[in-house]
């Protein structure tokens, strides 16, 4: 979904009060060894969303975002043959790195001579290399393409072996010019099984470094359209022709709030977020970038217009808030723990900090539940998933809690035991 240009008159929606307290953002000083997982989509690149990109950078920092993906257009560097500009994209690299936050560019699209890309080789790879040769020591990871199997995107028939050849000819190109860059599989619109198989048999392993798939869940929430099973189905593919080893990235997920029988409520949008990412987690995806940070707010009914987790004017969605406290409780350089993590519709993965401490996410999918839990060890806090704390009438032993849609977190328990 990464093709929106956006110009628009800007109009301020009334102020949102946040207490920054409650945002916990991750810390400076996150395990350098891990890849942070909490990202965005952005189009800081271009349109209208560039003139205000410094703003947003700080704001997806201040909410513990450490990724933003953003399209780094052939048409916009190329917008004649061989006249080649940069400026706004050497604006958007610098401003990146000193908010502080990593871009995944995108290799995008075509231009009017020489569509579609895959029959002009020559001409594509030239712009990678004026691309990447620029950025190279800046930015390490770089996606080709993005929703390859959809026409739209790719501009021709959909074909697994046209885009095996563009991107095998891309990676060994990039890796001409650094080979330690990392090339990610352009982002599949969901996660489509013959299409990737295709990409295997057209010979395609060794021709990206991270898989990535975009598997949109919306109307339905991840666990009844089930996330992690279609996740284990897809490390499973990748076993089968010998590529277990490499990560699973999502770039682009999310859930819209538009006016809409396929829209959820602001509310229920931070809940899924919440929800979705843990998920992914527990299912050993390594990154997930939400499908989008600012919401245009142009038709109320448009779902491109509604899946940002902030407003028009930046002031945060309860989607903001929530991101913000999941990468303080689950911060960069957490590991899944081993253990149970759903009992029917009560779910309870748990993850060890960098820090060393046991934490655990619970949450009721179909409205509230009264539970009791055994914890052994002592419980050091408990948030929900929108940071505010919650109380317990005891911090060890049996706990009485009322799940419902949105994560408890509890910090500290070595172990926690549904009854």
């Amino acid at each position: 979904m990464m093709y929106r240009l956006r110009i628009a008159l800007r109009w301020i929606l009334p102020c949102c009060i946040v207490v920054w307290s409650l945002l916990g953002v991750a810390s400076d000083a996150e395990d350098q060894e891990n890849v942070s997982p909490y990202a965005v989509c952005a189009h800081i690149s271009r349109g209208d969303e560039h003139r205000i990109a410094q703003q947003e950078l700080r704001r997806m920092r201040e909410g513990g975002i450490r990724w933003v993906r953003a399209d780094f257009d052939w048409s916009g560097v190329e917008r004649q043959p061989g006249q080649w500009t940069f400026d706004h994209l050497d604006d958007t690299v610098a401003w990146a790195e000193a908010a502080g936050v990593e871009i995944l560019p995108i290799l995008d699209y075509d231009v009017p001579w020489a569509r579609p890309a895959h029959q002009h080789l020559d001409a594509w790879l030239q712009y990678v290399r004026q691309v990447v040769g620029r950025y190279k020591d800046r930015l390490r990871y770089w996606e080709v393409w993005n929703e390859p199997n959809l026409e739209g995107f790719w501009h021709d028939k959909p074909d697994a072996g046209d885009y095996t050849k563009l991107l095998k000819a891309t990676y060994e190109t990039i890796h001409e010019i650094d080979p330690e860059l990392v090339v990610l599989l352009g982002g599949t619109s969901e996660i489509p099984w013959s299409y990737l198989e295709g990409i295997y048999k057209a010979d395609g392993k060794a021709s990206f470094d991270v898989m990535n798939v975009h598997p949109y869940r919306y109307p339905h929430s991840p666990e009844r359209r089930p996330l992690v099973d279609d996740l284990t189905r897809l490390r499973r593919l990748m076993e089968r022709y010998g590529d277990a080893g490499k990560p699973i990235w999502i770039t682009e997920f999310g859930w819209p709030t538009h006016q809409d029988r396929r829209g959820v409520s602001p509310p229920q949008q931070a809940e899924m977020l919440a929800r979705a990412y843990l998920l992914a987690f527990q299912a050993g995806v390594q990154v997930v970038f939400w499908y989008e940070f600012q919401a245009p707010e142009g038709k109320a009914d448009y779902n491109e217009d509604h899946f940002g987790i902030v407003h028009r004017d930046l002031s945060p969605k309860p989607a903001y808030t929530a991101m913000a406290t999941l990468a303080r409780v689950r911060p960069g350089g957490s590991k899944v723990l081993d253990r149970p993590w759903r009992t029917g519709d009560v779910y309870h993965p748990s993850w060890q900090c960098p820090d060393g401490k046991t934490a655990w996410a619970l949450w009721h999918v179909g409205g509230d539940l009264a539970c009791e839990f055994d914890a052994k060890g002592t419980i050091v806090e408990v948030v929900s998933h929108l940071g505010e704390p919650l109380e317990l009438g005891s911090r060890t032993g049996r706990l009485r809690l009322t799940l419902g849609e949105g994560p408890v977190y509890l910090i500290g328990p070595d172990d926690l035991t549904l009854q």
